[in-house]
């Protein structure tokens, strides 16, 4: 069997685990180092004679990057959607992909990878997976490039041995005389898999070495980036060069103050946006590459939203950012036709459909809420909502594809417009959990899947009447990007609201904290009951979780629970939120509305109240009234008189809270302490509701 075409062959294997290797072995024969992954490798190991590798499900993250030559995928006992999309972008051209899939009915096997998508109490028995109807019609439709024959195929032929002397082609080569010009602060190389990013930037940083510049390398570990180390060692070796490997951990390269002349930052969007933005500032050029729709699970919202960060940052060469993207295929062919059926199946490389930039009025959309066998029947409508979800949150994978599909406790709202869709939020049902069960949850002694909210208000917040409650959580939220702030998020929140089922108590959400998020939600009626005390890894950013009672009973807990939660903030801002931006402080104390009374550390005693009046008006020294200022600050904010957007009004908060000072103090146009001092004497003068006892 040839393989002039540089395309990979794809077959459809079945049988038991003895029958698929058989059938493999044979058809990979004259291949190096076949690899089988599946759920449980331990049969194939047990059969193992040395003449191939295995991998479980989770371990095939690990294989990011590498290039195999045969790779099968053992489906019998589940279905690993990340699994398949890494994997098949790893085989070269000429190589094989196959699939093995039992004898008879595929539902009749079970499915020990589901219940990683199923939330207490479902069990994958009790579960029809619907995802494994989406991939047997996709292995079935007229575009699939997998074969399943009877008859015994004949062993693929040999490959070539890949040449250690690579040429770049031409778009690398244009893409790397852009970076070895250095002209912009910012460089963001975009590429899809195996086309040859690795093996540019190896090169690239290889001729930089040979220069006086001073170079870094950063990437989330060492494993990701062995394709693009060993381009660099093989490209000094051709010139007969050395030069030292300049790797360094992220969290070390910014503990330290040096400056850089470049800095690569390797498969960046698996980094948090916050931790960019600090390695942004320790060079005067940064190349930040990533995959486009790949096996890493990074969607196109990446580029688009760091973008946006990029360019606040002060320019100091000819230009603030380029785009730099490489399509043409290396590792493959053109058109391979496993390309093209992983990408249409998995959603990796699709485009949301060129709508026109039309503002359409709210009156004019349609609502739907769907169920995943509803998916089914509108694939195309699959593949835009999840190219929305894909925009709007850049850590997107193949997984959530299966999830979406296979979670029984989820639905899906959409508002569209003539069928085109504008908007899209994901609801998982949560709560309604067992007396022992919250008990448990409670004492540390269980962690069930799923039901995000209540287990985190029982296990974090002590808070044992949450795991009865039943729950909406609000899971993914997104719109199109060029209808946002036209009340489309907003509006789709209502018609939820309106469809959520008489005994569901709370609609919820968690997300990680940011200004404008947060005033989303609060503007839609969401209290806030807990921030997290540890930033999420994706966002560099706590997460907070809110609720909007839908009963009476419900608004009476809600109250409760953020009376609680203020309390414990106040407090906690003084032990452990030391890095929570000023701006989302003054946010989340706001965020009652008045409508819960004053935590303790916000009250004001009779003397308390004449120590800050002897401050205004006479020369009480401000370090002797430090206490009653921060009880001061706090009950302003929490009144709503403090102005997220006004530097001064933070630069209260800051001192309130013996923050750092330098950066409002100059937004403010404040020199010394004296002028610092009188600004906070008329702000408090000036603020029209008394303190209170």
């Amino acid at each position: 069997m040839t393989h002039s075409d540089h395309h990979r062959r794809c077959f459809i294997l079945r049988g038991t685990s003895q029958q698929l290797l058989s059938e493999f072995s044979h058809l990979s024969q004259r291949l190096n180092t076949p690899l089988i992954c599946t759920q449980d490798p331990e049969p194939y190991d047990q059969l193992n004679q040395g003449l191939y590798q295995t991998c479980n499900f989770k371990q095939a993250r690990q294989l990011l990057g590498s290039t195999q030559e045969a790779v099968l995928i053992d489906l019998t006992q589940g279905v690993s959607a990340s699994a398949l999309a890494i994997l098949a972008g790893t085989v070269r051209g000429g190589g094989l992909f196959a699939l093995g899939l039992p004898n008879g009915n595929w539902h009749d096997c079970l499915d020990e990878d589901l219940s990683r998508y199923l939330p207490w109490p479902y069990q994958p028995e009790q579960v029809h997976s619907y995802f494994k109807d989406y991939l047997w019609s996709q292995l079935q439709g007229t575009t699939s490039p997998f074969q399943e024959s009877l008859e015994q195929q004949a062993p693929l032929t040999a490959l070539p041995v890949w040449s250690q002397n690579i040429t770049l082609t031409s778009q690398q080569q244009q893409a790397q005389n852009q970076l070895l010009n250095l002209d912009a602060d910012h460089y963001i190389l975009s590429a899809a898999r195996g086309r040859g990013k690795s093996t540019l930037l190896g090169d690239t940083l290889a001729k930089l070495s040979q220069t006086s510049l001073n170079l870094a390398l950063v990437a989330p570990n060492q494993d990701a980036i062995g394709t693009l180390k060993a381009q660099f060692e093989r490209s000094l070796k051709q010139q007969t060069l050395s030069a030292k490997w300049p790797f360094y951990a992220a969290d070390a390269l910014l503990s330290d103050t040096q400056q850089w002349d470049v800095l690569i930052v390797d498969e960046a969007a698996m980094f948090p946006i916050p931790i960019l933005i600090e390695l942004a500032k320790r060079a005067k050029h940064c190349v930040f590459s990533t995959t486009d729709y790949g096996y890493e699970g990074i969607g196109k919202g990446f580029g688009i939203r760091f973008t946006k960060h990029l360019k606040q940052l002060k320019s100091r060469s000819k230009q603030g950012v380029i785009h730099l993207k490489l399509d043409q295929p290396i590792r493959w062919g053109k058109n391979d036709p496993l390309e093209k059926w992983l990408n249409n199946t998995l959603f990796l490389g699709s485009e949301m459909p060129n709508e026109p930039m039309t503002k359409y009025p709210i009156e004019t959309l349609q609502y739907q809420a769907l169920c995943a066998k509803d998916w089914l029947q509108q694939p195309h409508q699959l593949n835009h909502a999840f190219q929305l979800l894909a925009n709007a949150h850049y850590q997107t994978s193949a997984d959530n594809l299966r999830w979406m599909l296979d979670d029984p406790s989820l639905s899906i709202h959409t508002l569209s417009h003539e069928n085109a869709l504008q908007s899209l939020a994901i609801v998982s049902a949560e709560g309604g959990l067992s007396d022992s069960l919250n008990q448990a949850v409670m004492e540390g002694k269980r962690r069930p899947r799923g039901h995000l909210v209540p287990q985190s208000l029982l296990a974090h917040e002590g808070i044992a009447e949450a795991g009865k409650q039943s729950f909406w959580r609000i899971s993914r939220i997104a719109t199109q990007a060029h209808q946002h702030n036209l009340g489309y998020g907003s509006k789709l929140l209502e018609k939820i609201e309106k469809s959520a089922p008489p005994e569901c108590d709370f609609l919820c959400t968690s997300f990680a904290a940011t200004p404008d998020v947060l005033h989303f939600w609060l503007k839609n009626g969401y209290r806030i009951v807990r921030l997290g005390t540890s930033k999420d890894h994706a966002s560099g950013s706590y997460s907070i979780m809110m609720v909007k009672s839908l009963n009476q009973s419900a608004k009476t807990i809600s109250i409760k629970w953020q009376t609680r939660f203020l309390e414990k903030f106040t407090l906690n801002l003084l032990l452990q939120y030391h890095d929570l931006p000023s701006d989302l402080v003054l946010q989340i104390l706001a965020g009652s509305n008045g409508e819960i009374g004053l935590p303790s550390l916000a009250q004001l005693s009779l003397q308390e109240q004449n120590e800050l009046a002897l401050f205004i008006n006479h020369h009480k020294p401000f370090d002797s009234i430090r206490p009653v200022f921060l009880k001061a600050c706090y009950q302003l904010a929490i009144s709503n008189q403090l102005d997220a957007k006004d530097p001064s009004h933070l630069l209260m908060l800051e001192a309130a809270l013996g923050r750092n000072l330098s950066s409002n103090q100059r937004k403010a146009q404040l020199d010394g302490k004296k002028a610092i001092y009188q600004t906070f004497k008329s702000h408090l003068s000036n603020f029209q509701k008394p303190f209170k006892g």
